[in-house]
């Protein structure tokens, strides 16, 4: 009978322990969740500053473009003043 209840303590410690593991494990499954989502977060976050930046690069390419083609038509424009002042003088 001794032998018994020896093995039933022994049984119980065993699945307290047990249940202590589960405690755990469960505990850094719900951690491990919660960091992957904040993982995900973050790359949405950064996903959506890659293209917050990628619209405003864009908007300085075409502003350069424009910019150049304005630059473009005023030398052009001196260009052709300065040849017709020089037919003009001689």
């Amino acid at each position: 009978m001794r032998r018994a209840f020896t093995a039933i303590e022994s049984l119980t410690e065993k699945e307290k322990k047990l249940d202590d593991v589960l405690v755990l494990l469960t505990e850094a499954q719900i951690a491990t969740q919660q960091q992957f989502q904040e993982t995900e977060r973050r790359f949405q976050e950064t996903e959506r500053r890659f293209q917050e930046t990628d619209k405003r690069i864009e908007a300085l390419a075409q502003k350069l473009t424009e910019s150049h083609l304005q630059l473009d038509e005023r030398i052009k424009s001196l260009v052709s003043a300065i040849g017709e002042f020089i037919r003009t003088r001689q």
